[in-house]
């Protein structure tokens, strides 16, 4: 396996492109009970599936007007690939897009946090958005707090709108905007 490529680094967390190798540890991360119920997939994917969806995923992160940046984020402890997150329909006219972030391994040690913040640096200071929003359960308190101290911000409950485990739930709504985010690698580059 080649060396990993990061694009930016942090203190403890590296975000570098998808990588094809690393398609069967996407698939396994996202078939893992915790990780799927964070991202609420019930799907079940074969190596094939997850190999399309990074190739496809790749293409849609190509270009001068990119529709997502996919990342994956990488503990610098050990270069050890850990997780993926993404900035999702990215709507270049309105300026804002939608995050998702997927820890496989090592939950718990802040490196979930710490890759937020990267992604949304990347949002604001690389790709010039003005809003970034996710969604999320209410009673994921681990993730609300990782967000929250990224720089996310809650903005409201979405009564029912989710279906967990044949359930049917709210969803936590959160965004972050540049004007109340501190940067911690890109800004000092300008």
């Amino acid at each position: 396996m080649d060396a990993p490529d990061y694009v930016l680094e942090g203190e403890r967390v590296a975000l570098g492109p998808l990588r094809e190798e690393l398609a069967d540890s996407y698939r396994r991360w996202v078939h893992d009970l915790e990780v799927r119920s964070g991202i609420l997939t019930v799907a079940i994917y074969g190596l094939e599936a997850e190999e399309a969806w990074v190739e496809e995923t790749l293409t849609k992160c190509a270009g001068a007007q990119p529709e997502m940046a996919a990342f994956t984020v990488y503990d610098l402890s050990d270069g050890a690939a850990v997780g993926t997150t993404s900035l999702m329909a990215i709507d270049w006219r309105l300026s804002r897009s939608i995050f998702g972030i997927a820890l496989g391994e090592r939950r718990g040690t802040g490196l979930g946090t710490e890759a937020t913040r990267l992604a949304l640096d990347w949002a604001f200071n690389m790709l010039g958005l003005q809003n970034v929003m996710l969604t999320v359960l209410p009673t994921n308190t681990a993730a609300i707090r990782a967000y929250e101290r990224a720089g996310f911000e809650r903005i409201g409950r979405r009564r029912n709108a989710l279906s967990v485990l044949g359930r049917r739930g709210d969803e936590l709504l959160m965004d972050a905007v540049p004007d109340e985010f501190v940067s911690p690698v890109l800004a000092a580059r300008r």
